[in-house]
C-alpha cells in the first residue's frame, strides 16, 4: 500500500513538475506549426519552424530572465547560421568538411562561458547536423528564415508559460535543496555509529555536497539576480530568507564536531546515548523532507513533536551526566554536540515559521541590492577569457578539437558507406560526447540501452498496430516524455526519442522496420566514435588538471580562516566578506569533490593521482568542516578576547597551507615566518588555560559564577581542539607526496 502511494505521489510530481511542462510546451510548439501549415499545403514551412523549436528549446534554462532571453536569441542566431553554412556547403564535400570543422570547433569553444552558454552552443551543433537531413523543400536561405521564425515562436510560447507559473522553478529548487539537505543529515547521523561503513558514507557525502552546491548556485541566480534587476515581492523575500536559512543549516551540519574516537568510546559504554543523538538527527531530516513536500507538492506545513521529544530526552540525559560524571571532557564534548543540534533545530524552525507566513503582505528587511550582488557567482564574458582557452592545456579546447575532428570522421563514414540517415551518427556524437571520459562513457551506455529499449517497444507496437492516428498520438506523447526526462533519466529519454522517430517514419514510409535497424546501427556507430575518440584524441584525464581545483580549495579555506580570525577579534556585526568567503570555500570544496568523482570513473591505468587526490579531498573536507565548526561557535556564542596563542596557531596553519600550495605549483618554498617554539608555547598556554578553568569550575559554588565559567570552559575546549585539529590537518596536507 505504501509503495502504491509513493508511486502515485511521484507520478503526480512528475506530471505537475517543470520538466513535464517543458516537454509539453516543446511538443505544443512543434505540433501547432505542423498542423496549421499542413491545412494550407505548406508543410515545408511547418517542418522548418518545428526544427527551429527543436533547436532553441535546449537553451531554455530558468534563472535570470534577461540571461534566459539573450541566451535563447543567441541560440536562434546560431541555429540560423549553422543551417546556412551546412546547407550551402554540402554540394562540395571538402568545402563542407572544412566548414563543419571550423564551425563546430568555434561554437564548442563558447561553452567556456558557463552552463547556459554550453546549451546555446548545442543549438548551433544541432543546426549543422540537421542540415544533412535535407528536411527543407525550399531554398536554404528561406528554410533558415523559417527556422528563425520557429525559434521566435518557441521563445514567445515558453515565456508565456513562464509568466503563468513564475514561482514554480524557485519553489522546486527550494524543495529539492531541503530534500538534499535532509539526505545530508541522514548521512551525518549514520556516521555516528561505527557499525556503518564510514569511508563509504564519506564518499556519499562528497557527492551530495556537489549536488547541494549546484542547487545553491541555481537559487542564488533565481532569487538574487531577479531581485537585483527588478525588485522583489514579499513572497520572494521570504523565499530568500528560507534559502539563507538552508545555507546556514548546511554550514551547521558540516560544522558538526564529530570526534569519532570519543563517539566510539561513548557507544561502547552507553550505546543508547548515540542512538538518541541519531534519532534526533533523523527526526530533523524528516522535518526537512516535509518542508521539501510543502514546496514541491504544495502541501500544508505542519509541525512535528518528535524532534522536541528527542531533544528533551538528550537534554535530560546531559543534566544527569553533568551532575554525576567526573569526566568533564566527555560532558563538554556531548554538550557541544547538543549545542550544534540545537542550532540546527532553530534553523529548521525558522524555515517553518517563514513558510507559515510566506504569503503575508507585511514587509521584511533584506540586505541592499549592492550587497546582495556579492553573493552571485559572476561569469567572465570577456573575449580575453575565450583567447586564454586556445591551448592544449585547456580541457575545453581539447573537447572542441576532438568533437570537430570526430564530426568530420562521422561525415566521411556516412558519405563513404552511403549510410541512410547518416546525420543520426552526428546527432549521437554531439549529444554523447563530453569533455570528461567518465560522463561520455556513461552517456554512451545510456544512449545505446535506451535506443535498444525504444527500438524493441516500437517493433512490438508496429507489429500489432497499423493505425496512422495511433502513431501520431503516440509520437506526440513520446516527444513530451522524451524531453521531460532528458536531464534526469537519459535512458528513458533515449528510448522515447527512438519511439518518436520510429512513429514519425511510420507515417511517412511503409518499411519502418528498416528505420529501427538503421537507428540502432547509427547510434552504436556514433556512441563508438564518441567513446573511443574521448579515449584516444587529446584525452583530458583528471590527473593532468586536478591541481588547479586543489589550489582553489586551499586558497578558499585560507580566506575563510582569515575571516573567522578577523571576526573573533572584532565581534561586530557579521560582515558580508565572511559570508562570501564561506560560500567560496563550500563551492571550491564541491568542485574538488566533483573532480575526484570524475577521476573515479576513468580507467584505472589513467588514475595516476587517484590516491593523492583522495587525500586532498578528504583532508580539505575535514579542514572545511573544522573551520565551519570554529566559525559557527564564535558567531553564536559570547566569547572572550582572542589570545596571542590563537593568532600563533592561525599563522602556523596558514603557513602550512601556503607551503602546500607552493609545492603543488612548484614554486620556491615560502620563507619561514613561524617558529616551532612559538607553537609549543601557544599549545601549552591553551592547555593550561583549560586546566585552570576546569579547576575553578569545580571550586566555585556560586551558580552565576559557575555558569560563566562553564561558558568559558566550553570556549576554551572547543577552540583549543579545533585549532590543534586544523593544524594537524594542515600538516597532513603539506605531507601529501608530489607523486
Amino acid at each position: 500500500m505504501y509503495n502504491l502511494q509513493k508511486i502515485k505521489k511521484n507520478a503526480v510530481r512528475y506530471v505537475t513538475g517543470l520538466d513535464f511542462a517543458k516537454g509539453y510546451v516543446l511538443a505544443l510548439a512543434m505540433v501547432v506549426p505542423l498542423y496549421v501549415t499542413n491545412l494550407f499545403n505548406l508543410l515545408p514551412i511547418g517542418v522548418a519552424m518545428a526544427l527551429g523549436v527543436l533547436m532553441v528549446a535546449p537553451s531554455d534554462v530558468a534563472g535570470n530572465l534577461r540571461h534566459r532571453l539573450l541566451g535563447m536569441l543567441c541560440a536562434a542566431l546560431l541555429g540560423i547560421l549553422g543551417t546556412l553554412l551546412g546547407g550551402y556547403s554540402q554540394e562540395f564535400l571538402w568545402l563542407n568538411l572544412l566548414v563543419v570543422f571550423i564551425f563546430v570547433f568555434a561554437v564548442s569553444l563558447l561553452s567556456v562561458y558557463g552552463f547556459r552558454a554550453s546549451l546555446v552552443t548545442f543549438t548551433g551543433l544541432i543546426a549543422i547536423v540537421l542540415s544533412y537531413a535535407n528536411l527543407g523543400e525550399v531554398a536554404v536561405w528561406l528554410h533558415a528564415v523559417y527556422i528563425g521564425l520557429g525559434s521566435l515562436w518557441y521563445i514567445g510560447l515558453s515565456s508565456l508559460f513562464l509568466y503563468l507559473r513564475p514561482n514554480k522553478h524557485t519553489e522546486l529548487l527550494l524543495g529539492e535543496t531541503a530534500k538534499l539537505t535532509g539526505d545530508f543529515l541522514i548521512l551525518r547521523g549514520k556516521l555516528l555509529s561505527k557499525k556503518n561503513n564510514r569511508e563509504q558514507l564519506k564518499e556519499e557525502q562528497f557527492k551530495l555536497q556537489v549536488s547541494i552546491n549546484e542547487k545553491h548556485e541555481d537559487l542564488r541566480e533565481a532569487l538574487l539576480s531577479s531581485r537585483k534587476e527588478s525588485g522583489v515581492s514579499n513572497s520572494s523575500r521570504r523565499k530568500l530568507l528560507i534559502f539563507i536559512d538552508l545555507v546556514d543549516l548546511l554550514e551547521l551540519v558540516v560544522a558538526h564536531p564529530i570526534n569519532y574516537q570519543y563517539i566510539d568510546e561513548i557507544e561502547e559504554e552507553e550505546p543508547s546515548m548515540i542512538t538518541k543523538y541519531q534519532e534526533l538527527i533523523f527526526e530533523m531530516s524528516q522535518q526537512l523532507f516535509h518542508i521539501s513536500e510543502v514546496f514541491i507538492d504544495n502541501s500544508k506545513i505542519t509541525s512535528s513533536s518528535n524532534v522536541y521529544q528527542s531533544f528533551k530526552e538528550i537534554e535530560s540525559f546531559l543534566q544527569e551526566e553533568k551532575s554525576s560524571t567526573l569526566n568533564s571532557n566527555r560532558f563538554l564534548f556531548l554538550q557541544n554536540m547538543f549545542d550544534f543540534e540545537m542550532k540546527q533545530i532553530e534553523k529548521i524552525n525558522s524555515i517553518e515559521r517563514v513558510l507559515k507566513n510566506i504569503h503575508q503582505r507585511n514587509k521584511i528587511k533584506i540586505q541592499p541590492k549592492a550587497e546582495i550582488q556579492q553573493f552571485i557567482t559572476p561569469i567572465d564574458y570577456s573575449f580575453r577569457n575565450l583567447i586564454q582557452q586556445l591551448s592544449l592545456n585547456s580541457p575545453i579546447f581539447r573537447h572542441a578539437l576532438r568533437l570537430a575532428l570526430l564530426m568530420i570522421i562521422g561525415v566521411l563514414i556516412g558519405s563513404y558507406f552511403q549510410v541512410q540517415n547518416s546525420y543520426w551518427i552526428l546527432l549521437t556524437l554531439i549529444v554523447i560526447l563530453r569533455p570528461s571520459y567518465g560522463l561520455t562513457k556513461q552517456r554512451s551506455k545510456h544512449r545505446i540501452i535506451g535506443t535498444f529499449i525504444g527500438g524493441a517497444v516500437a517493433f512490438i507496437i508496429i507489429l500489432f498496430v497499423q493505425n496512422p492516428l495511433v502513431y501520431m498520438i503516440l509520437g506526440v506523447i513520446c516527444l513530451i516524455l522524451a524531453f521531460s526526462m532528458i536531464q534526469k533519466n537519459y535512458v528513458g529519454a533515449a528510448a522515447f526519442i527512438t519511439l518518436n522517430v520510429v512513429f514519425i517514419y511510420a507515417l511517412l514510409q511503409p518499411n519502418v522496420l528498416n528505420v529501427i535497424q538503421y537507428r540502432v546501427i547509427d547510434t552504436i556507430i556514433g556512441s563508438g566514435l564518441a567513446f573511443f575518440g574521448n579515449f584516444i584524441l587529446w584525452p583530458s584525464w583528471e590527473s593532468s588538471f586536478y591541481k588547479k581545483n586543489v589550489v582553489d580549495a586551499l586558497e578558499a579555506n585560507i580566506n575563510y580562516l582569515r575571516e573567522i580570525d578577523h571576526f573573533y577579534h572584532t565581534k561586530v556585526n557579521l560582515p558580508n566578506s565572511y559570508k562570501v568567503a564561506r560560500k567560496k570555500a563550500f563551492i571550491a570544496m564541491g568542485n574538488l569533490s566533483a573532480t575526484f568523482q570524475r577521476m573515479a570513473q576513468e580507467p584505472k591505468s589513467k588514475r595516476t593521482a587517484y590516491r593523492r587526490l583522495y587525500k586532498y579531498n578528504v583532508f580539505n573536507y575535514t579542514f572545511l568542516s573544522s573551520l565551519a565548526s570554529l566559525g559557527t561557535f564564535i558567531r553564536n556564542h559570547k566569547t572572550t578576547q582572542a589570545s596571542h596563542s590563537f593568532e600563533t596557531y592561525i599563522n602556523h596553519i596558514e603557513s602550512n597551507l601556503r607551503q602546500t600550495i607552493n609545492r603543488i605549483e612548484h614554486k620556491n618554498p615560502q620563507k619561514k615566518i613561524t617558529s616551532t617554539e612559538d607553537l609549543k608555547k601557544a599549545s601549552a598556554f591553551l592547555e593550561n588555560e583549560t586546566i585552570r578553568l576546569n579547576s575553578q569550575y569545580l571550586k566555585k559554588e556560586n551558580l552565576k559564577h559557575r555558569e560563566e565559567l562553564q561558558s568559558h570552559r566550553k570556549e576554551a575546549q572547543l577552540i583549543t581542539e579545533q585549532l590543534k585539529w586544523l593544524y594537524e590537518i594542515s600538516l597532513n596536507l603539506k605531507k601529501i607526496p608530489k607523486k
